[in-house]
């Protein structure tokens, strides 16, 4: 399986293939988000990356107050004009994320394909017949879109609605280990490599942690810690604080304070991008004892 990386910046694939040549980062990028990094992307980096893929930018419009006017569907046909042959493959225009918006972004779709595009539909009711419609239309790839997906029983509910069908799943912005680990998910993406980052925790995974999930959240405690919805552990009593230790020196040749310190953002982003390549080797060695068909 593949986990993409929303809006990676430039500069740290940069940093990260000095450390890692060998290595091959996945990027989605946003129409919401065009810039100087993502020609890069397209033209001179695309080598040195692994999957690239395109969002249509709807997001920011369901989330965004302002700034997204220039996000239409007619914008968006004409960057796939110019673009589409730079990606792997690029999402509906999924405008409407509500569960009675079927039809609206239905209609985007088969607009875009009328000019000769084959973006991927993204779901966003699981109950009506929208995931059917998707089957017998004979889609070769799906994005799950929906905001009722909140647990891995209804995820593992979804899936089972594919199976035998041969089509991949795309699974927006969730890297939940236990969803991605128990179900044939052929990719996902996560904006968290940036993110925790800002809210002063790294990922960690620790290889001396019992339990399939040796994910750690350590918070850095450079400032005052607000509320979160996952509890992290404080890195002054982190009971593996050695080893992280010892991991940021000889995977990255950092130091705790580098984290805290003058480049700490970048440096964070760093540690945190490494987390979720680990986790994409990680789970695809599940699904392949599992007998899962998510590889390419």
């Amino acid at each position: 399986m593949k986990i993409y990386l929303s809006s990676l910046w430039l500069a740290i694939l940069k940093k990260y293939i000095e450390l890692f040549p060998d290595s091959r980062i996945n990027v989605l990028v946003s129409f919401a988000a065009l810039n100087y990094d993502v020609v890069m992307f397209c033209k001179r980096y695309r080598p040195k990356i692994g999957g690239l893929i395109l969002d249509s930018g709807t997001w920011s419009i369901n989330n965004a107050l302002s700034g997204t006017e220039h996000i239409t569907v007619e914008g968006y046909i004409a960057y796939l004009r110019v673009a589409a042959k730079y990606f792997d493959f690029y999402f509906n225009y999924d405008e409407n994320f509500n569960a009675d918006g079927f039809e609206e972004n239905y209609i985007n779709q088969l607009k875009i394909e009328a000019n000769g595009f084959c973006p991927v539909p993204v779901l966003h009711d699981i109950e009506g017949d929208e995931i059917q419609t998707y089957i017998n239309r004979g889609y070769s790839r799906v994005a799950l879109g929906s905001r009722q997906i909140k647990s891995r029983k209804v995820l593992e509910e979804v899936m089972r609605c594919f199976e035998g069908t041969g089509i991949k799943i795309h699974l927006f912005g969730n890297t939940k280990f236990d969803l991605l680990a128990h179900a044939p998910i052929h990719s996902c993406d996560t904006a968290m490599w940036a993110r925790q980052g800002g809210w002063g925790n790294v990922r960690y995974w620790n290889p001396h942690k019992e339990g399939e999930d040796k994910t750690d959240r350590i918070y850095l405690e450079e400032y005052i810690k607000e509320n979160d919805e996952e509890e992290a552990i404080s890195f002054s009593t982190y009971e593996y604080r050695r080893e992280f230790e010892e991991y940021l020196w000889n995977t990255f040749k950092l130091e705790y304070d580098d984290l805290i310190g003058r480049d700490r953002s970048v440096n964070k982003m760093l540690v945190n991008t490494h987390y979720f390549v680990q986790l994409e080797k990680i789970i695809t060695d599940i699904h392949r004892r599992k007998g899962f068909d998510t590889l390419e």
